[in-house]
């Protein structure tokens, strides 16, 4: 019994085995033609390259706002310590879209570069490394 299962066993291997091997080779008449073009030499780049002024929209301002708190009280406690350790003004504002008292900075900025430099430095302190610049309208 053992011998015939081997043997069926075996027959069907070799009968896999020469069925997936295909001996014919299929050639093309006519050669392909490469379609890619690659530089021998590319020239060094001859362009000046300026930097352009980004242009905000005439009145837009920019701060950096440092929290949002669910109570005043909260909101209070954050900006005197925050006062304190960054040396600046911050302004306590209630947000009826948000429902929370919002903290930011006194200074508004008039391009977003300036204020994200600002965000940078304040983000440094590990206490307020989630401040992020925002847009005043």
């Amino acid at each position: 019994m053992k011998k015939l299962a081997g043997l069926i066993f075996s027959l069907v291997v070799i009968l896999l085995l020469s069925s997936c091997s295909n001996k014919d080779v299929t050639k093309e008449d006519t050669p392909k033609k490469d379609s890619t073009y690659v530089f021998d030499q590319v020239p060094v780049d001859t362009v000046k390259h300026q930097e352009t002024a980004q242009v905000e929209p005439t009145g837009t301002k920019y701060t950096v706002q440092m929290g949002a708190f669910s109570t005043k009280e909260k909101a209070d406690v954050f900006t005197s310590a925050a006062k304190q350790k960054l040396n600046l003004d911050m302004t306590i504002k209630f947000s009826n879209e948000l429902n929370l008292f919002i903290v930011q900075l006194s200074r508004s900025y008039a391009t977003k570069p300036e204020a994200d430099k600002q965000r940078d430095n304040i983000k440094q302190f590990q206490e307020y490394k989630d401040a992020w610049t925002v847009t005043i309208k």
